[in-house]
């Protein structure tokens, strides 16, 4: 995130400290007092850390030129994609992604054993359109999701220097062959019954989204407290925390597996298949949408559902409403639950 001198300075303390990351290994480190540079860079295993100053006496344009200028004197010519992977990952992913799980993979699956022993300015789009395309056996989607990651694994390469173009820049979806339509699918009568008389302990995780309106990485890195779902701000989506009200039937599928994400889908794409004969199958994200429309069907207020399901308000109401709205949220959530249960039972 390249910093401007307006953007530092509108930067306030908020009662914790907080390290920044700005790319190429430099850091902003935001203290009570105090805005300082760092630069934190591995070399041999070990993090080394170097300070360059504080703010404004270094302004925002000297930081990120020394920063560039030192990460450019440690790229070698011969850099391998999987020694670029591995500062990508260090550099960006750990500092910045909320699921740095999800980059891990696609490096450790797809990029390390499909080209990590080239050399980084060697690598042509002919060479990465393979690799995607022998990655489709897994998804139309999730190879286009490759596809995104290795070209935010060589624009970082851009950045630090190490070539001056990406050759991932000029594929498109049509390589992954994943073709994207609209999703407007929300779990039937008869869909949501099955769910609800389901005893394998992944079909937990999928109730309560149903129940809560929840995301499945909000339902999984959530915490209970008391009669509330917390949803910390560094997982929450739009970056601001979040609580769902927890019903006697969002109580009752916890504690949540500790299944991942994507052995929840997996598990839920065999289950519609070939055990509920469900064709198109659901997904995860289906029970949120199920959620918000059974809501509506109950006669929420469409804002009310929009707080529920922690949606960025548009608007004049972004603005100036910053209500809570607690007691028409958790009325929300109770009316949904009968919603839901009459038609499970």
């Amino acid at each position: 995130m390249a910093f401007t001198e307006r953007d530092v300075k509108a930067l306030k303390w908020e009662g914790k400290d907080r390290l920044i990351s700005v790319g190429d290994g430099l850091f902003l480190n935001l203290r009570k007092s105090s805005k300082t540079w760092i630069i934190r860079r591995r070399h041999n295993g070990k993090m080394q850390v170097a300070t360059l100053g504080k703010h404004p006496t270094v302004s925002a344009k000297q930081a990120r030129a020394e920063a560039l200028a030192r990460a450019l004197q440690d790229v070698p010519s011969n850099m391998t994609v999987e020694e670029l992977s591995k500062k990508y990952y260090e550099e960006v992913v750990e500092a910045e992604h909320k699921r740095p799980e999800l980059a891990r993979g696609y490096i450790d699956r797809a990029i390390v054993p499909g080209m990590g022993n080239r050399r980084v300015v060697e690598i042509s789009p002919v060479e990465v359109a393979k690799v995607i395309h022998d990655y489709r056996a897994r998804g139309a989607r999730t190879a286009d999701q490759l596809r995104s990651q290795i070209r935010a694994l060589f624009t970082f390469a851009i950045e630090t220097g190490i070539r001056p173009d990406n050759p991932a820049a000029g594929l498109t979806r049509r390589v992954a062959g994943y073709r994207p339509r609209p999703r407007e699918r929300v779990l039937s009568d008869a869909e949501l019954r099955a769910l609800w008389q389901e005893k394998n302990h992944n079909a937990r995780v999928l109730r309560f989204l149903v129940v809560t309106g929840l995301r499945i990485s909000e339902a999984q890195k959530g915490h209970r407290e008391g009669g509330r779902w917390i949803v910390p701000a560094s997982i929450s989506k739009n970056g601001r925390k979040h609580w769902a009200h927890l019903t006697d039937a969002a109580k009752e599928q916890l504690p949540l597996p500790s299944s991942t994400p994507t052995n929840i889908q997996a598990w839920l794409r065999r289950w519609c298949v070939k055990q509920e004969e469900i064709d198109p199958a659901f997904t995860p994200h289906d029970c949120r949408r199920t959620a918000a429309t059974r809501m509506a069907d109950a006669g929420v207020e469409p804002f009310i559902v929009e707080r529920v399901l922690n949606h960025t308000l548009g608007g004049v109401m972004a603005v100036y409403n910053r209500a809570e709205y607690a007691k028409e949220r958790i009325a929300a959530a109770e009316a949904l639950e009968r919603e839901i249960l009459e038609v499970a039972s």
